[in-house]
């Protein structure tokens, strides 16, 4: 089932009288100035959302990779192995609510587009207020989730060891690090990208900076770079709140702050619902790349180090094609919510047309320059061999997984969380019936071209599935057509 927030009829009409919700402008005038822009210059409307978004996403894996630097250079592959499996499960534990961004953003984009401003307003707080709920649910939950999580990854014991200091110290950033993530949905529904540009920087450049100062300058290794992630996640959401108390008319906000029916248990339907099936989805994702790093561990430290370096290529690479699939939440999620069928078609079109230039350019950097890239990172010369026998595969993986990271806008848009988990499922379902064949085969080499599999039968999946979407929009188009 495709969840729509088409709102009933009675409602729309009564949307168009509710107060302005932002600063200086109307939401259905920026809805109107982006109509007229998106005939005249398609391409520059979906780069003013797509190039600050891949300039603040790559931000991201750049810090890892100043961490990789910087424990790459330390004495023992243990460390930089511990910093992996520490990145690996809080990706599981963070990522996993990633939802609260991805959610948001759709269900934000659809009311923009269809000029529903408390509906907008409300949905903010109460992706905040989950944000909140649930970083306290992991506060409350930190041990049983790091022994389980240990048991899980089975890493060797000098490695577990250290992840555990690096876990006990970042777990507290988890209330910082989910209102992040809300707030960041909100915005990019908004199409507010020159705001997240600015936040995102603020939080990897200072992340960036206060780990090379603990682990370089202050000598305190794998917990440095916990510290460094804790400060910078609470000076991110600090700056986060201003934004958007600065965005928002604080008459409405303040009007659905004291407003019972905004924290009504019913009235989180819709938002849990939608992000419900993507926290689905979410843990399917963060379990297969979990698997790559505790199969990784089962051939050694070396390996496992490896791993964790090739994980870069695939953040960076990731976090980049993602600016176009914000691009397609923030356009093809208006078009949706004003139930225009091509309009939605076109920005699918034009978007992924985009990405696959953007893939085709990070596989020529990776193959120009990923062996480089690996010396800087580490000068192990035993991680540095295994990487280099993986760097085909690295060369491959942009142009093999760009249509999955594209759908996934497009799906977003359309708040077809349902879809995004079925087609997940498909795709995770393969890779564990690839996964530990390919792996006895041919080694570490077999286990990363499992996840070329996973990550083209994510794409194949979500491409069989798409036209179901232009279906349950042609349908609500028409069901909003006027009877003559």
């Amino acid at each position: 089932m495709i969840y729509s927030v088409i709102p009933a009829k009675g409602q729309r009409s009564a949307s168009r009288n509710l107060p302005v919700a932002l600063h200086g402008q109307t939401l259905a005038g920026t809805v109107l100035r982006m109509h007229a822009q998106t005939d005249a210059r398609p391409h520059w409307q979906i780069w003013a959302i797509a190039g600050p978004a891949i300039l603040a996403n790559s931000s991201a894996p750049l810090v890892g990779l100043v961490d990789t630097w910087a424990i790459g250079h330390l004495s023992s592959p243990v460390y930089l192995a511990a910093v992996g499996l520490g990145s690996i499960i809080f990706n599981y534990l963070l990522w996993a609510f990633g939802f609260l961004r991805m959610g948001t953003t759709g269900l934000i984009a659809q009311a923009r587009g269809r000029d529903d401003q408390a509906g907008l307003v409300a949905t903010a707080l109460r992706s905040c207020g989950l944000a909140l709920a649930f970083a306290l649910g992991l506060l409350l939950m930190q041990e049983w989730l790091l022994v389980l999580s240990l048991r899980v990854m089975a890493p060797p014991q000098d490695v577990a060891q250290v992840t555990a200091d690096y876990f006990h110290i970042r777990i507290w950033a988890a209330p910082a690090t989910l209102l992040n993530y809300a707030i960041t949905g909100v915005l990019f529904g908004l199409a507010r990208v020159k705001s997240i540009l600015w936040l995102q920087l603020l939080l990897n450049v200072s992340n960036g900076l206060l780990n090379v100062f603990f682990v370089i300058g202050l000598h305190m290794g794998v917990p440095g770079v916990a510290w460094g992630t804790l400060i910078a996640q609470y000076a991110t959401a600090i700056a986060s709140i201003w934004v958007l108390l600065r965005l928002l008319d604080h008459d409405v906000l303040l009007q659905n702050l004291r407003n019972a029916s905004t924290w009504r248990i019913a009235q989180f339907g819709q938002l849990i619902s939608v992000n419900g099936f993507i926290f689905l989805r979410t843990i399917l994702l963060m379990t297969a790349l979990a698997l790559i790093m505790r199969h990784a561990g089962g051939m050694g430290d070396v390996a496992m180090a490896a791993s964790h370096v090739a994980m870069q290529f695939l953040l960076l690479m990731s976090l980049g094609l993602d600016g176009f699939a914000h691009a397609a939440v923030a356009l093809a999620g208006a078009a949706w919510g004003q139930a225009q069928r091509m309009a939605f078609r076109r920005w699918v079109f034009l978007t992924g047309l985009w990405a696959l230039v953007a893939s085709l350019v990070y596989a020529t950097l990776f193959w120009l320059g990923g062996n480089a890239l690996t010396a800087l990172l580490t000068d192990l010369p035993s991680v540095r061999a295994v990487v280099s026998t993986l760097m085909p595969l690295m060369v491959l993986l942009p142009l093999v997984s760009v249509w999955c990271f594209q759908f996934d806008g497009v799906f977003i848009g359309a708040t077809a969380g349902a879809a995004m988990m079925g087609t997940m499922a498909i795709a995770f379902a393969v890779y564990l019936l690839v996964l530990n064949p390919m792996t006895e085969a041919w080694g570490i080499t077999g286990l990363w071209g499992a996840v070329l599999v996973f990550m083209a039968t994510r794409g194949l999946a979500q491409a069989a599935w798409y036209p179901f979407l232009e279906k349950r929009l042609a349908r609500i188009q028409g069901s909003l057509a006027p009877v003559p």
